[in-house]
């Protein structure tokens, strides 16, 4: 039981290390191209 435990721990952190390198990349990216289509709007 002691093993499950640490598994579902580990799993927990790595998914949590993932979710902040990646998420941030996507909402920049994101945000990128909402904001280079705004600036064609306007032209």
């Amino acid at each position: 039981m002691r093993k499950a435990s640490d598994d579902r721990h580990l799993a927990l952190f790595v998914f949590v290390v993932y979710g902040l390198i990646v998420f941030p990349k996507a909402l920049g990216y994101v945000s990128v191209e909402l904001a280079d289509f705004l600036f064609q709007i306007e032209k």
